[in-house]
């Protein structure tokens, strides 16, 4: 009973520090991914719901040359746009239930890491591997972002978890269930597949070289890895909705570079999630003798961190492609922290461990904090801008934004047409207007403009304005 209150004050405190701007406009830290996440969604709602031809706002093309005018987004499965479209449907489109479903997945990956940990290292450390996840500043944040890694990362913690049960009770319920996780898991994005290694190592401590003979792990195999396949060869007909994506492997042949290392390992996982004081914590729970676990979750560790370097530039690119990292940190976070505070050690002085653990988890919480602060900030005028245009432009309207090939600013107006301006398809040109005119686009509005540039003079000279402040402009085009 003592165990689930503290679990319970664990996931009231998770629940309390997600809850900060849970509701303020989709403007944030990434919102450029989370708008396209979110735009699924609301077209769900708008257009009905088509699991198998997602659509996003933007007609913009994903790749040069290739028209998208039917705005698809042909990404991983839209499980999670599916659960947030089907809240919508009963409490009408409010981007702070996307952010709650988030955080109600973020909230049962802390309730298995508590009970995955609990089975190896025993309830301490299992409610202190939650706490872990519960508080650090990195994951408060993309635990409550429109996006669909929260859930993945359930999916995964209860993937690991029923595989483990199962091998130890050969329950056929909890087999089904390992299995259809499995599928879950491997349909959404390329990190779930790397936890093949510790699930492998699972198969072989359990079977050992008798693994190849099982009948049920074959059938593991083909069932998880379909939904995968089959989603890949759907989305093939439609190369015009699929981003591009070989870019993520090694741009720039970053990878094993000196700058790969210091976004990686200094800044991010040093800084950004660790706020470097988390880090004697974590290299003492990785140096704790090994156990019950055997190498289960040196493997993990080993998993994710083969997927960082083989999405290279993907990782350095996008610092919410370490999110996956969260739970085994946490893990080995709380293997240390126990260490500290509860092992017991003729040569271990226990008062000054504390004390160490303490200033350890202070410092880290507040310097990863004052990286992490920045990441609720809107951008400037975006959510104006996007309220304005909803408010006094025709439902039907296509719009072109002219601040950069970021959706954000389109997603905001709830209106559908082309993001454009930097390092966009639709540069701040003349040309441009006069193509998205053809196009049937009706309304021009950004926050970046310059009406001393030639396109600003051009802009002003032809077209009236619809509103105008310090923060934006609108134009009727």
């Amino acid at each position: 009973m003592k165990y689930k209150l503290l679990l319970l004050a664990v996931l009231i405190l998770g629940l309390a520090l997600r809850l900060y701007k849970v509701n303020i406009f989709l403007a944030d830290h990434h919102s450029w991914r989370q708008a396209d996440t979110a735009a699924v969604a609301r077209n769900f709602v708008k257009e009905g719901w088509n699991f198998f031809l997602p659509r996003i706002d933007n007609k913009t093309p994903l790749h040069p040359g290739v028209p998208n005018d039917k705005r698809l987004f042909l990404v991983e499965p839209p499980i999670y746009n599916s659960i947030v479209a089907a809240i919508y449907k009963i409490g009408g489109i409010k981007i702070e239930y996307a952010r709650l479903v988030s955080i109600v997945f973020s909230l049962g990956s802390i309730v298995l890491l508590y009970l995955l940990v609990s089975l190896y290292f025993g309830k301490k450390t299992g409610l202190l591997a939650g706490f872990f996840f519960a508080v650090f500043p990195y994951n408060i944040f993309y635990s409550r972002t429109v996006l669909p890694e929260p859930m993945i990362i359930f999916l995964n913690l209860a993937m690991l978890y029923l595989a483990v049960k199962w091998l130890e009770t050969n329950s056929t319920i909890q087999y089904f269930l390992f299995v259809f996780l499995s599928m879950l898991s491997f349909s959404q994005k390329a990190f779930p597949l790397f936890l093949l290694l510790p699930l492998a190592y699972l198969f072989l401590k359990k079977y050992g070289i008798k693994t190849f003979l099982q009948p049920k792990i074959y059938f593991w195999v083909i069932i998880s890895f379909l939904p995968l396949i089959l989603w890949r060869w759907w989305i093939g007909h439609f190369p015009e909705g699929i981003p591009a994506s070989l870019w993520l492997f090694n741009e720039n042949n970053i990878r094993f570079k000196g700058a790969f290392f210091y976004w990686i390992f200094a800044k991010r996982i040093g800084e950004l999630i660790l706020g470097y004081w988390g880090l004697p914590l974590l290299v003492l729970g990785i140096i704790v003798k090994v156990k019950k676990e055997g190498w289960f979750f040196y493997l993990w560790l080993l998993s994710i961190i083969i997927f960082i370097f083989v999405f290279a530039a993907g990782n350095v690119t996008h610092d919410y492609y370490q999110i996956p990292l969260m739970p085994i940190l946490s893990i080995f976070l709380a293997k240390g922290a126990n260490f500290l505070l509860f092992e017991k050690h003729e040569n271990f002085n226990r008062a000054l461990g504390v004390i160490l653990f303490l200033i350890c988890l202070v410092f880290t919480l507040a310097f990863s904090w004052y990286q992490i602060r920045d990441f609720y900030n809107l951008q400037g005028g975006v959510d104006l801008a996007g309220a304005a245009v909803n408010d006094l432009v025709p439902k039907n309207a296509l719009v072109l934004t002219g601040d950069s090939n970021d959706a954000t600013l389109l997603y905001n107006t709830n209106r559908f047409g082309w993001s454009g301006g930097y390092a966009s398809n639709f540069p701040n040109t003349s040309e441009t207007i006069q193509k998205i005119i053809s196009l049937g686009g009706s309304v021009y509005v950004t926050t970046k403009f310059d009406r001393h540039s030639d396109f600003g003079k051009y802009m002003l000279q032809n077209f009236p304005i619809i509103k105008e402040t310090n923060q934006y402009i609108i134009f009727k085009i």
